[in-house]
């Protein structure tokens, strides 16, 4: 029997179509687990068991051995107990199966066991509350549908649940939300989660960079090439759900459409102006040529060095580790420059040496490919409490490749613009054989278990060193691009 699980709810607040081939898909089409996955499956468990630790005297029944069924017999078994607290239980009520983190007793209640009653809990190796920069702070509803679900089953099992619904996080902190908040989407998320589960429902692959991680990630790539599927598309994602409403079913008919159709009420596409339509349209008809277009109008400061400049973090331990810079003077090979911790606790010397390279750098352009490096230098001078005026002057020489050019003054035939899809068009390789910056980060964590393996850290360097090396291929691409606009008689 098919059956329904905490983490197919997990997956359904990220991939309706995961679900489905995860119950449904043919194993052979999966795809090996990549490192970064299995770290972070390694750091989950790592959270747990210091967790536990951490609870000292208190007893802990531990049924992490055991099989469904058997964790189910024997979970009840110590529930009518009244066991202080159960690690990996096991809950049953038909094809629901849930195993929470923590079955923990609270005697503020009465349950058909006594009176007492269980609270399901899982501990994170994140944060459960999010928000800053202005946005309300919300709880995060894949976490939210976890403990919804284990609150279902102990209803059904014991007979009531407690008030609140809460986690434990990767401070070892208590975390509480109101189920109350999440009632309506979770029982709408978990009708459909059944309906995928059991192929009442097969949904469609939604293609975007956040797939890259995914075991499936080969088998719904293909499946959208085969199919001419609009998310092929930059930017299209599950707004091809309302493209297909409409008629516009591939990419082909994307590229034929009349822009000026689907801007009148019956055919309106929400949120799809007749600009952002007509990029669209340019976007499939790039795709089909297998081309990419440039337009003409961006420039590149003037300055006596470029540096190319390329952060590597890890965001499960909320750590940088490695500032690697390109710097090239515009008369030879560029230099590869950087400043590394070996060692979390050399974060913030690591951090300060980076300030004083930026203090004293001069004339200088810093070329960067997403927002990441701004962000990390602002909380990081917030963290370290660093010359604020330091981090004005480099946001003043900071120009975004990826926001400032690729996206406002190009097209390119692929799902992703990002920089190794880019880079990898215009024929530039990086030298290491799966290059990815969640593979530097289980590279790491890596090396800070074997530190005596210096070639961990010299793959780190090397493929920071690429990615700095890709953002100069990118770049004189593009001045190679503007370079063949110009009239002969005004190129230098």
């Amino acid at each position: 029997m098919k059956t329904i699980t905490a983490q197919d709810l997990y997956n359904l607040t990220k991939c309706h179509h995961r679900v489905y081939l995860d119950s449904n898909g043919n194993p052979q089409e999966k795809g090996e687990v990549g490192s970064f996955v299995k770290l972070l499956w390694e750091l989950g468990l790592q959270t747990e068991r210091e967790y536990i630790e951490s609870l000292g005297e208190m007893p802990v029944v531990d049924l992490g051995i055991l099989s469904v069924e058997q964790g189910f017999q024997e979970t009840l078994r110590l529930m009518k107990e009244g066991v202080p607290l159960i690690y990996q239980g096991c809950l049953i009520d038909g094809p629901y199966v849930g195993r929470p983190d923590l079955l923990f007793k609270r005697d503020e209640g009465e349950s058909r066991f006594g009176p007492y009653l269980y609270e399901a809990i899982d501990i994170k190796a994140g944060k459960g509350w999010e928000g800053g920069e202005g946005r309300k702070p919300k709880f995060k509803e894949h976490y939210a549908f976890q403990i919804m679900f284990y609150r279902m089953l102990l209803e059904r099992i014991q007979g009531a649940v407690v008030a609140e619904g809460r986690i434990i996080n990767v401070d070892k902190q208590i975390e509480a939300f109101d189920p109350m908040s999440f009632a309506l989407p979770f029982q709408s998320a978990l009708e459909e989660a059944t309906q995928l589960v059991y192929g009442q429902e097969t949904s469609e692959p939604v293609l975007g960079s956040q797939c890259l991680l995914c075991e499936w990630f080969g088998r719904c790539h293909r499946w959208v090439k085969t199919h001419d599927d609009p998310s092929g598309l930059f930017f299209v994602g599950k707004q091809k759900f309302r493209l297909k409403e409409v008629g516009l079913r591939t990419i082909h008919d994307i590229a034929k459409m009349e822009v000026s159709h689907y801007l009148s009420p019956a055919n309106k596409i929400p949120r799809m102006g007749e600009k952002a339509l007509t990029r669209m349209k340019q976007r499939a008809g790039i795709m089909l040529s297998g081309k990419p277009w440039v337009r003409q109008g961006y420039f590149f400061p003037q300055t006596a060095r470029d540096i190319y400049f390329d952060i590597e973090d890890d965001p499960t331990q909320g750590l940088t580790y490695l500032f690697g810079l390109a710097i090239h003077d515009h008369t030879g090979p560029p230099v590869f420059r950087y400043f590394v911790a070996r060692d979390p606790t050399e974060e913030e010397q690591t951090v300060r040496a980076f300030w004083e390279f930026i203090a004293s750098a001069g004339d200088v352009t810093y070329y960067v490919y997403s927002h990441k490096e701004r962000s990390s230098l602002r909380q990081l001078m917030e963290r370290y409490e660093l010359d604020p005026d330091v981090f004005t002057t480099y946001v003043e020489r900071e120009y975004d490749l990826y926001s400032d050019l690729i996206v406002n003054y190009s097209d390119w035939p692929t799902f992703s613009y990002s920089i190794k899809q880019i880079a990898k068009h215009i024929g530039f390789h990086w030298r290491d054989t799966d290059p990815s910056g969640a593979n530097s980060i289980a590279w790491y964590n890596e090396y800070l278990a074997h530190p005596e393996q210096e070639h961990l850290l010299t793959r780190i360097l090397q493929y920071n060193e690429d990615d700095c090396l890709a953002m100069l291929a990118i770049k004189q691409f593009f001045e190679r691009k503007a370079q063949e606009a110009q009239p002969e008689n005004e190129r230098c």
